[in-house]
C-alpha cells in the first residue's frame, strides 16, 4: 500500500509497479552492458586473430560470459561481425565527421585526420585492415560490406573532387575517377604498411606528404 514503510529503516516501500519498473530498467541496463562487453571482446579478438580465427566461445571467454549469452545478444557469428564493423564505423565517424564538412579541396586537406584516428585508435585501425584482407572474395562474410563501403567512400571523394573543379580550386582536366582510386589505393596501402611495421612508418607524416603532393598536382597550372 502507498505510504507503507519498510520496518527495517522506516523508508517508504516501493509499490508493485515501482518494483517492476526498477527491475526492468536494471535488467535492460545490465543487458546493454553485457552486449557492449561482448562487442568489445569481439573487437579485441578480431583485431588480434581475424574473424576466421575467432570462435564465439573464445569471445564469450574474453567477455566473461557463456557461449549461449553471446548467441542471445547477437544471434550468429555473422551478425556479431556486422555489429563489430558498425561499431567501428560509428567511432570513426564520430572522430572524423567534421573533416568532411568543408566542400571541395578543403575536405581533401583533412585526409591526414584519417591517419591520426588510426594512430590514436590502433586496435580499430588494425581491425579494419585485418577484416578487409579476410573478405576479398565474393561470398566471404563481410565482402559485400567492404565493397559497399569502398563505393561510398569513392563516391564521396568523387563528389569533393567534382566540387573542387566547379569552384575552380583544381585543374579542370583532372580525371576524377582515377584520382579517387588513387586516394583509396594510397590509404589502404599506407595503413597496411603501418600495421606491419608501426615503429618504422610515421603514418601521419606519410598522409601529410601524400596530401601535399596530391593537392600540388591537382592545383598546378601545367600538368
Amino acid at each position: 500500500m502507498a505510504g507503507d514503510t519498510d520496518e527495517r529503516d522506516g523508508q517508504p516501500m516501493a509499490g508493485p509497479a515501482e518494483k517492476t519498473t526498477a527491475t526492468g530498467g536494471g535488467r535492460r541496463a545490465q543487458g546493454a552492458s553485457t552486449k557492449q562487453t561482448i562487442l568489445d571482446a569481439a573487437i579485441d579478438l578480431y583485431a588480434e586473430r581475424g574473424f576466421r580465427g575467432t570462435g564465439l566461445m573464445a569471445i564469450g571467454e574474453r567477455a566473461g560470459v557463456a557461449h549461449a549469452t553471446v548467441l542471445y545478444h547477437f544471434g550468429s557469428s555473422h551478425d556479431l561481425l556486422m555489429a563489430v564493423l558498425a561499431e567501428r564505423d560509428r567511432l570513426f565517424q564520430e572522430a572524423t565527421r567534421d573533416d568532411w564538412v568543408e566542400p571541395g579541396l578543403g575536405a581533401l586537406r583533412h585526409l591526414p585526420e584519417v591517419a591520426r584516428f588510426h594512430v590514436a585508435e590502433p586496435k580499430l585501425g588494425k581491425l579494419f585492415a585485418v577484416l578487409q584482407a579476410e573478405n576479398l572474395d565474393p561470398g566471404h562474410d563481410a565482402n559485400e560490406y567492404f565493397r559497399t563501403r569502398r563505393r561510398e567512400i569513392r563516391d564521396l571523394l568523387r563528389a569533393q573532387l567534382g566540387r573542387a573543379v566547379e569552384q575552380g580550386e583544381v585543374r579542370a582536366d583532372i580525371d576524377i575517377d582515377i584520382t579517387a582510386d588513387h586516394i583509396l589505393s594510397f590509404t589502404t596501402g599506407a595503413q597496411i604498411q603501418y600495421f606491419l611495421a608501426p615503429d618504422d612508418v610515421d603514418l601521419v607524416a606519410l598522409y601529410e606528404s601524400f596530401t601535399a603532393t596530391l593537392i600540388r598536382d591537382l592545383t598546378r597550372a601545367d600538368p
